[in-house]
């Protein structure tokens, strides 16, 4: 065990750190008042635990450059060497309760698991996390506290308000009658392992489901990719599949009674990830020949013990996959940042499904050779021109993307502020983003961006307006 610390603005944040043996592996965090109780928990949480443990000592109230300070902590971890970044997991000592519901609402993306013994908590903020699994332990209801202007509700209540928003992660626990706070805290972690629970839940197979009209759902996964379930009267279609490794036709079999067919934006792993989970796939008809010419090339499309390929049926520019019920994809081309692209256009709900094809939100990624660059943003530019036909019929339609947190920019640190509702950028795909991508287009092929200026920026990022686009470059 080491500690170690950090000052932030005069604010000193201390940690207790212990390394797993075998890494990377899960990490379990929990925040403690004094250094004192940050040992005592260590004790506990680190006993028979295969995982690493970080034990965080925190002062009572947690101010807003602390919380900050926490959030890049956070972040650092998962990123390291060390851990295991889809298993992330939070608690935190009785004393600590209250901190413990205040993070994890505002950093609800980056918990696979929250395990909290009473306190209180913003009621509102705390419906983020109806989509991280929680285990509550309740001891004796304290009611409601105002504080800051804010109501506190005790941790029954934000359990109830967890369930009313939807929640089917949250799980109750109580404590014998009269057991306070500290004794149930170490009975949850003593007696009955709550870390055990923790540390086998995995973002990797958790889901985040968004209904954004009657018919149209969005169902975020760990890598931040979005794909969504689209319902006529006669089947349902799910346009591109994330890269999560849940049970994704159970959830959608939850969502729909419906048969579900899925169509592809673009045959990326985190957009077409084992496809062969359904029986009919929407292809760009290139993309077939393609993977029916090298199917190496698609190893992320399909499980390695996949037998037989689905059903597999091409489209292109004006294809039309009828729903029921007047309900219809039509497929318009786009392609630049895989040559083939395409985006549906969905009248019915008022609708249109980008993938990464005007990027998700300002931003599209370009996956070309160094030489190639030029051959790449005019074709791009092209399929942009084609496209702005459609501007006048689709210009006050919802633009759903296929990483719908990136509205809030492509800075990963900031990206949870998305889900907490704390962000402070917006910039949503919309048409001004095709126009404003087609000027970037030529201003990079009549060099008012230098190929020099490209090559020296931070990986080979230009914009123009509200579009941005990024460059990686194959070997």
């Amino acid at each position: 065990m080491e500690w170690k610390k950090r000052t932030v603005e005069k604010q000193e944040i201390s940690w207790l750190w212990k390394s797993a043996q075998a890494v990377p592996a899960p990490l379990l965090v929990c925040l403690a008042g004094n250094c004192e109780e940050a040992e005592a928990c260590m004790r506990i949480l680190s006993e028979g635990s295969d995982g690493s443990v970080a034990v965080v000592v925190l002062p009572k109230e947690i101010i807003p450059s602390l919380e900050q300070a926490l959030g890049d902590l956070f972040y650092e971890w998962k990123q390291s060497s060390e851990v295991e970044g889809t298993r992330l997991s939070l608690t935190g000592s009785s004393s600590c309760a209250d901190a413990v519901w205040q993070v994890a609402s505002h950093f609800p993306q980056w918990f696979s698991a929250v395990c909290v013994v009473g306190g209180h908590g913003d009621p509102y903020e705390a419906r983020n996390l109806r989509s991280t699994p929680l285990l509550a332990y309740l001891p004796e209801e304290t009611g409601t506290v105002v504080h800051g202007g804010k109501v506190k509700a005790d941790a029954e209540r934000l359990v109830m308000g967890l369930r009313i928003s939807g929640s089917e992660m949250v799980e109750s626990r109580r404590p014998a009658p009269g057991t306070k706070p500290e004794e149930a805290w170490r009975q949850a972690f003593l007696t009955e392992r709550a870390q055990d629970w923790m540390l086998a839940q995995d973002r990797k197979r958790q889901w985040q489901v968004t209904l954004v009209k009657p018919g149209v759902w969005r169902i975020d996964d760990y890598f931040t990719a979005s794909c969504y379930l689209v319902e006529g009267t006669e089947k349902a279609v799910l346009v591109d599949t994330g890269m999560g490794e849940g049970d994704l036709t159970g959830l959608l079999a939850a969502l729909t009674r419906l048969p579900v067919e899925l169509a592809v934006t673009h045959p990326h792993g985190d957009h077409m990830y084992h496809a062969e989970r359904f029986s009919r796939v929407y292809l760009h008809e290139n993309d077939i020949a393609r993977l029916q010419e090298a199917p190496q090339q698609f190893r992320n499309a399909f499980s390695a013990d996949c037998q037989s390929l689905p059903e597999l049926c091409p489209i292109g520019e004006g294809s039309r996959i009828e729903l029921g019920g007047g309900v219809v994809l039509e497929v318009a081309e786009l392609g630049g940042h895989t040559p083939d692209s395409v985006v549906f256009i969905d009248d019915a709900h008022r609708a249109l499904y980008t993938g990464d094809a005007v990027g998700s939100g300002y931003i599209a990624l370009m996956i070309c050779r160094e030489e190639e660059l030029e051959q790449t943003v005019s074709a791009y530019r092209e399929g942009l021109e084609k496209f702005e036909k459609h501007l006048p019929r689709v210009r006050d339609y919802a633009w759903l993307g296929g990483h719908a947190v990136q509205e809030n920019g492509c800075d990963e640190r900031h990206q949870p502020d998305h889900f907490s509702g704390c962000s402070h950028y917006f910039n949503p795909i919309r048409a001004e983003v095709v126009l404003d991508m087609k000027a970037l287009c030529e201003d990079i092929l009549s060099e008012r961006v230098t190929r020099a200026e490209l090559m020296a920026a931070e990986e080979h990022y230009c914009s123009h307006g509200c579009a941005g686009m990024f460059f990686r470059f194959l070997p």
